[in-house]
């Protein structure tokens, strides 16, 4: 056996699922800069090499929908549409989190025009634009979750969907007074529907969670108001202090990442926080305690005083593959054996929810190969050295000669082709060369 240590890397990753959810007002070459509010800002970049501006990378995007355009008549479905938001989020090297929203709060995002005729009424719960308990509201929107799921579930450019109830941007506005059979009616749909594509629930409210939990799912959790130090009542009650710690123990969640996705958006904006004097590490580290995956900026840009920290926060963020060491066999036979031993530990704050599992390239002057590699790296939980160890069997048809073997993770469909590992060495086809080995 030979042995092979990489040298482990620094650099911020871009990878499926994870990190700041990708900016594209900040790509490329914009005429001016300006935060949130519209004041000028200084032009800075994370890395050289990156092509955001005041902003992290990102290899994931927010892919949202309206129910309103993707029926446009009952059963009547337009998926172009959403095909055609994952396709642009593909093109910019991206995996999407997807939300479609049954309604919000403006006049053009109503629900379908086929219910308001049916319905014209609206109930006086601010967050509602139909009764779901007196319509057959839940009857409806469970049937298109159920179509939606038949045609995505399992979509490689989809990292997770969000699960959406009720209320304005399905956020969950009033879930817990919904009819027990109508909520159920909802969840389940989701549930049963998506049982490929990791799912994230709103964590709003202990009724609509408890209803979740009951179906002994894998399902994560999304927050919507990520900062809040007391915004909304200041110096009396916070989403950060009063909110989220409580309640994602008292609602059970507190395990929810070691199977789906953590999902944080922000309270207002990042640059809000830094105008109000908030402690941005005290809010990044609760993130991580909360085990986060990814963060929805709102493509905003982030003040350039906090860079140091939110560096610090997106090579925590979700998953990053350390590979430690690799022993390969000198030498194999065609059709004969060959050890593989590799030692990997994720430093990152949550496991990948998807099993895009290593492959051993062996590239020769004349051929080349693929071995899998058997392993689940959804299991690859954090703060833990894991050790792969298999025996792989040669080819009969492989010429024999000397061969590069290199190691990579392959996404189907992904722009980058492979997971990005914080080690040196990664080549154009996105695998990590190890060693020479002789087959023959």
């Amino acid at each position: 056996m030979q042995t092979v240590i990489p040298k482990t890397i620094p650099d911020l990753l871009t990878n499926p699922g994870i990190g700041f959810i990708a900016a594209p007002h900040l790509m490329g070459n914009p005429a001016e800069l300006r935060d949130n509010r519209g004041v000028p800002v200084e032009e800075y970049r994370f890395l050289q090499s990156t092509k955001t501006w005041n902003h992290p990378d990102s290899g994931l995007y927010y892919c949202g929908g309206r129910w309103k355009e993707l029926e446009p008549g009952q059963g009547k479905y337009r998926w172009d549409i959403l095909d055609e938001g994952l396709e642009k989020a593909r093109r910019m090297g991206c995996t999407s989190i997807v939300r479609v929203a049954p309604y919000a709060l403006r006049p053009e995002e109503d629900v379908p025009s086929w219910m308001r005729e049916k319905w014209p009424e609206e109930p006086d719960y601010p967050f509602w634009r139909v009764d779901p308990n007196t319509t057959d509201y839940a009857d409806r929107w469970a049937e298109f979750v159920r179509a939606f799921a038949a045609r995505f579930d399992g979509d490689e450019r989809i990292s997770s969907v969000d699960l959406a109830i009720t209320g304005a941007w399905g956020e969950g506005g009033g879930s817990e007074f919904m009819d027990p059979e109508k909520l159920e009616q909802i969840i389940s749909a989701y549930l049963d529907g998506f049982t490929k594509t990791p799912i994230q629930a709103l964590l709003h409210d202990p009724v609509s969670v408890a209803c979740i939990r009951r179906h002994r799912a894998k399902v994560g959790f999304r927050v919507d108001c990520l900062g809040d130090m007391g915004g909304f009542h200041p110096g009396r009650w916070s989403h950060m202090e009063d909110y989220y710690p409580q309640n994602v123990v008292n609602f059970h969640m507190q395990d929810a990442w070691k199977e789906a996705p953590v999902v944080f958006e922000a309270c207002w904006h990042t640059n809000d926080w830094y105008l109000q004097g908030w402690d941005i590490d005290y809010i990044i580290d609760e993130s991580l305690k909360w085990h986060i995956s990814s963060y929805n900026a709102k493509g905003t840009t982030i003040p350039q005083a906090w860079q140091k920290s939110v560096e610090r926060w997106v090579r925590k963020m979700g998953y990053r593959y350390e590979i430690h060491s690799c022993a390969v066999s000198e030498q194999a036979q065609p059709g004969g054996a060959l050890d593989f031993e590799m030692l990997v530990s994720n430093t990152g704050v949550a496991p990948c929810y998807h099993n895009y599992a290593p492959v051993l390239r062996f590239a020769g002057e004349n051929a080349s190969f693929d071995l899998p590699i058997d392993t689940d790296i959804r299991r690859w939980m954090p703060d833990a050295d894991l050790r792969v160890a298999q025996r792989l069997t040669i080819p009969e048809s492989a010429p024999k000669g000397t061969y590069m073997v290199k190691l990579g993770f392959p996404v189907p469909g992904y722009l980058d082709k492979t997971l990005r590992l914080a080690i040196e060495g990664r080549d154009a086809e996105g695998f990590y060369p190890l060693c020479p080995v002789r087959i023959g």
